[in-house]
């Protein structure tokens, strides 16, 4: 003897075995809606590696499933061993993708003691990797320059350049200083801007 009931919505007559079965598929939805959505479809697949072989995921087990794992993947934490610790989301997938890509050989799964037991892994390995980068940027930030760095060099002047035009423009005169004036040795390095400035007029011609 089956017990039939009816929808209150729609007056869909059916078995009550359905209408208990639909609100386990609504319930699993709810709890996958609130997985991110990065992970959906490996937490999809992940599920196919609890169902039996000769049937499908029954909805309970679903239900029971997906809310445990939603539960902790939205507390950012993961607990092994009686040890808690940070379980960012980077985390999941790489465990995710890596259960995936080789199951384990015993299947079905009965639980998420294997997947917790890895992602714990991979949280410990963004851990050390995080600590590693942290620790080279401190060497880097405070390692002092190589002691043969180049100098600073600093740029001329308007008065070192208007020096430079002068005392070309007094040797463009005979080629000598003017009197009273002392030869100075052209600095090394200024090759080119003499080259420029060669012949220029001196003040006393700009101004006549």
């Amino acid at each position: 003897m089956t017990i039939r009931g009816i929808c209150p919505e729609c007056g869909l007559s059916a078995e009550l075995a359905a209408f208990v079965t639909q609100g386990e598929h609504n319930q699993a939805l709810a709890a996958a809606l609130e997985i991110p959505a990065i992970l959906g479809p490996r937490v999809v697949r992940y599920l196919g590696l609890h169902r039996p072989p000769s049937r499908a995921l029954a909805g309970a087990k679903a239900v029971r499933l997906l809310s445990e794992l939603r539960d902790v993947i939205v507390s950012g934490r993961i607990e092994r061993k009686g040890v808690s610790r940070p379980a960012p989301l980077q985390a999941w997938v790489a465990a995710l993708d890596k259960i995936l890509e080789r199951p384990p050989s015993k299947l079905p799964l009965s639980g998420h003691g294997y997947l917790f037991e890895v992602v714990a892994s991979e949280a410990d390995r963004l851990d050390a990797e995080a600590e590693k980068r942290k620790e080279e940027a401190v060497r880097s930030g405070a390692s002092a320059p190589p002691s043969n760095a180049s100098p600073t060099v600093r740029e001329r002047s308007t008065e070192d350049v208007l020096a430079e035009h002068r005392r070309l423009a007094a040797q463009g005169q005979g080629g000598k200083p003017r009197g009273g004036e002392k030869e100075v040795a052209p600095r090394r390095g200024n090759q080119s801007i003499s080259q420029l400035l060669k012949g220029a007029p001196s003040a006393e011609e700009g101004e006549s």
